[in-house]
């Protein structure tokens, strides 16, 4: 079962910030941290959005503390930061936030102690390797030659495996799929998932399928719930919130997906701010504003802003 804090800060409905400087300094008053989602909000992709990080670097400037905080498990920390700082974001290690990171912290304070069967990418393994924990080699099989029926009852599991992990697998299929389901079959393998973003837009009216879908196929054929990790679970930063590190009522997450980004705003207590160069839009927001459902009445954003560039024609530290 995921983490929820309890929040007694109250939703309004979405509106369009004012993009004026007197409006924009008066509501960064309230700020102290800044929490930004990666892709979709500061890239796209491998490419760097217009004058994304001329603005972050600005909100620095102004004193602002800041966190890069993504679902994306197929880099590690280390290579997330260093993919944001080569693209220009003034950003340390320790200001990364990841899935995978979180996953890994997760398994290590359940003091596990065996072996973990990935279905993801390198950025977990990684992750798990730094807190001390085994992980198989990547499996890397071919669907040619054979059919799965004649496949599976020579499938080798390995008896040391202790869980399965799945996060974003850009070779996912029914071999990896059968040999998740396999090992969950022991009630004590555990099932533990990055995150549970379902899909990305790739070009007008196309979409790549992300972990939530392999993380979604696992759970149904093996009957089995996993504990996600990632966004909205406010575990991705309860030490920084314990430790006081950052106040939630002084804190704003910008995302660009509503039931990511937005919920774990809503989840932790946070001012939230949708952009939209991702995932939802301003339309989505209102739809979801208008929704009987709780679930998306939780989803719908404080603020909206069409790029996160918006913001720096505005900022004192941009205008000195």
């Amino acid at each position: 079962m995921n983490l929820a804090l309890n929040r007694s800060v109250q939703k309004g409905g979405c509106q369009v910030l004012g993009l004026n400087k007197y409006s924009i300094q008066q509501w960064l008053k309230t700020i102290d941290t800044i929490i930004y989602d990666g892709d979709g909000v500061l890239w796209k992709h491998d490419e760097v959005l217009d004058k994304a990080p001329e603005t972050f670097n600005a909100l620095r400037a102004m004193g602002k503390e800041a966190y890069i905080c993504s679902n994306n498990s197929a880099l590690s920390v280390a290579g997330i930061c260093r993919k944001a700082q080569e693209m220009g974001f003034l950003v340390a290690k320790n200001e990364i936030l990841s899935s995978g990171q979180t996953l890994a912290r997760f398994m290590k304070e359940k003091k596990f102690k065996k072996k973990v069967y990935v279905v993801g990418g390198q950025g977990i393994i990684d992750e798990l390797k730094l807190v001390g924990i085994e992980s198989l080699p990547l499996d890397h099989p071919s669907l040619q030659g054979f059919s799965m029926m004649e496949h599976v009852p020579t499938i080798f599991l390995d008896p040391h495996v202790g869980a399965v992990v799945v996060g974003n697998d850009k070779d996912f299929n029914m071999i990896k799929l059968t040999k998740a389901c396999c090992y969950l079959k022991d009630p004590d393998v555990m099932f533990v998932a990055t995150n549970r973003d379902m899909a990305i837009p790739a070009a007008p009216g196309r979409l790549v399928p992300r972990a939530g879908v392999m993380v979604s196929a696992i759970q149904a054929a093996s009957q089995r719930m996993p504990f996600t990790c990632g966004k909205p679970n406010p575990y991705m930063c309860i030490d920084l919130m314990r430790q006081g590190v950052i106040q939630p009522e002084r804190t704003l997450i910008i995302g660009d997906t509503m039931y990511t980004d937005i919920l774990f705003g809503y989840n932790c207590g946070f001012q939230t701010l949708l952009v939209g160069t991702g995932v939802h839009s301003y339309q989505d927001a209102i739809e979801a504003q208008a929704s009987k459902v709780p679930l998306l009445y939780q989803q719908v954003p404080d603020l909206y802003v069409p790029r996160l560039s918006n913001l720096l024609p505005f900022l004192s530290s941009r205008n000195r």
